[in-house]
This record gives structure tokens, C-alpha cells and sequence, in this order.
């Protein structure tokens, strides 16, 4: 396994290390340029809905996919609503049912 401890086998390496001087001068608020640059990557991460509209603006531009997009929800929300509208309307057909054969003969039970 490596390890992150330099090698003492580089003494050579080092010693140029060492002597190496640059004459170079910084731009002008270089320091505060790393900083804003450093605050600008660590914003916080997007939370799910900001995630959400950032995909939506990206996807909306192109108006033949956003079209295919809203039908494609609406298909599927359509088919949810009226599953789950069926299901309610069985359930209760199904309780009406019972409460009107309770009604005309108490004592009878109702079929399941």
C-alpha cells in the first residue's frame, strides 16, 4: 500500500525543489480572486425542487421534447386519476350494495 509520505530516495529532487525561485509577480488581487473563486464552488448543493427547475429550463428551449414532456405527464396522470377513480367507484358500488340489501332485509347477508 502507498502512502502519502514522500520517499527519502529523492534527495536530488528536493534539493532543486529547494533552490527553485520564481521571478513571476501575481496579478493584481490575485488572492481575492482565489477566494471568490474558491466561495463561488463550494455553494450550497441545489435542494430537489431547485434541481427540478434547472432541468426544466434547460429542457423547455427545446419546445418539440417540453411538448413531448407534458404529454407524456399528462398521459400518465390521466391513467393514474381514472385507476384510481375506478378503484373508488368499485369500493363504493360495492358498499351500496350491501347497505341496500341491508335495508330491504336486515337479517340477510350480503355476498362478497
Amino acid at each position: 500500500m502507498k502512502t502519502n509520505q514522500p520517499d527519502n530516495h529523492d534527495a536530488a529532487l528536493r534539493k532543486v525543489l529547494k533552490e527553485w525561485r520564481t521571478d513571476a509577480a501575481l496579478q493584481p488581487r490575485f488572492q481575492e480572486s482565489v477566494w471568490q473563486s474558491i466561495e463561488r464552488t463550494q455553494v450550497a448543493t441545489p435542494s430537489g425542487w431547485e434541481a427540478i427547475a434547472r432541468w426544466i429550463g434547460i429542457i423547455l428551449p427545446r419546445p418539440a421534447l417540453a411538448a413531448s414532456y407534458v404529454a407524456l405527464l399528462l398521459v400518465i396522470g390521466g391513467t393514474a386519476g381514472w385507476t384510481q377513480a375506478h378503484q373508488t367507484n368499485a369500493r363504493v358500488k360495492s358498499e351500496l350494495g350491501a347497505r341496500y340489501v341491508h335495508a330491504l332485509d336486515p337479517y340477510q347477508t350480503p355476498r362478497q
